[in-house]
């Protein structure tokens, strides 16, 4: 038990050194963020666009209902498929972090890029599995809906931990990688647990701390020092984006060094894993030590 919480607080704590290390880390979530929003106000321009040039059945309520329906299906697998892409490029960049190397953005992305065939597929795979578990959860009114939802959504996101990676690094087929990431997870139950319980503390942590910099910031707003409580505001907000950032990234790196242990059984930071070596060439050069 103490080997657990010991080797998963090294965990992360590497996450966020490898952050502090490299802050060019912190495009992959951001990319994956804007890129999120901006379907999502595609979609709510395009349904009012295009909803009343297309009347179905002579009915703009109807229209609404059914291009709606249409463009939020396109915009949730858009967004699914941008997360598994940018978490991909993270989790190739820091692997090669880990690996002892030096990569740029432009390494994580090219490491993506290698793989978007597998990666869009599975993106398609996880967003038709996430849309019938909400519609499943749909047909159960009250607790009992909700239950099911949260049981389904937990029970998906542990088996596909390790997914990406494995996407990655292990050419297996879907079913194969999707048996292999439970497995995995499996394997490395505490560690990745009490990481992942860990790394949450800590964002949350910085999370609360936003909440009580912006409460304080409207106190001062209503309480007459207008200009002060609108900056306090303000930066309350940009410190619960920059948690926000920073714990996706670190959640992203911690994915990687997670698998990185479970392959190999090493937290050392410069171990070349079999599995990586049997992948696509790195696009830096290195040298095992």
């Amino acid at each position: 038990m103490a080997g657990t919480f010991s080797d998963s607080w090294r965990l992360t704590k590497t996450s966020f050194r490898l952050i502090w290390e490299d802050t060019a880390l912190l495009v992959f979530p951001l990319v994956a963020g804007l890129s999120s929003l901006a379907l999502l106000v595609l979609f709510g321009v395009g349904t009012l666009v295009i909803a009343p040039a297309i009347l179905v059945g002579g009915s703009l309520e109807n229209s609404y209902a059914i291009v709606g329906i249409a463009l939020f299906v396109v915009a949730y697998f858009g967004t699914t498929f941008v997360t598994v892409y940018t978490t991909a490029a993270l989790v190739g960049a820091a692997t090669l972090k880990l690996n002892g190397q030096q990569p740029t953005a432009s390494d994580g992305w090219r490491i993506a890029r290698a793989h978007l065939g597998r990666l869009a597929l599975w993106a398609l795979f996880s967003a038709t599995v996430g849309l019938v578990i909400q519609l499943i959860a749909s047909r159960f009114r009250g607790i009992i809906g909700l239950v099911i939802s949260a049981a389904a959504g937990i029970t998906w996101t542990v088996v596909t931990y390790f997914m990406v990676p494995v996407l990655l690094y292990e050419h297996q087929g879907p079913i194969a990688s999707l048996s292999r990431s439970a497995r995995l997870f499996s394997g490395t139950f505490g560690r990745s647990l009490v990481s992942n319980l860990a790394l949450g503390l800590i964002i949350g942590a910085g999370l609360v701390a936003a909440i009580v910099l912006g409460v304080v910031g409207l106190f001062l707003l209503f309480g007459g020092s207008v200009l002060v409580g609108v900056l306090v505001v303000i930066a309350a907000l940009a410190v619960a984006i920059f948690v926000l950032l920073v714990g996706a990234t670190a959640e992203g790196i911690l994915r990687a060094a997670l698998y990185r242990y479970a392959t190999t059984g090493k937290i050392d930071r410069d171990l070349i894993p079999p599995a990586y070596l049997a992948s696509a060439p790195p696009p830096l050069s290195w040298t095992p030590r």
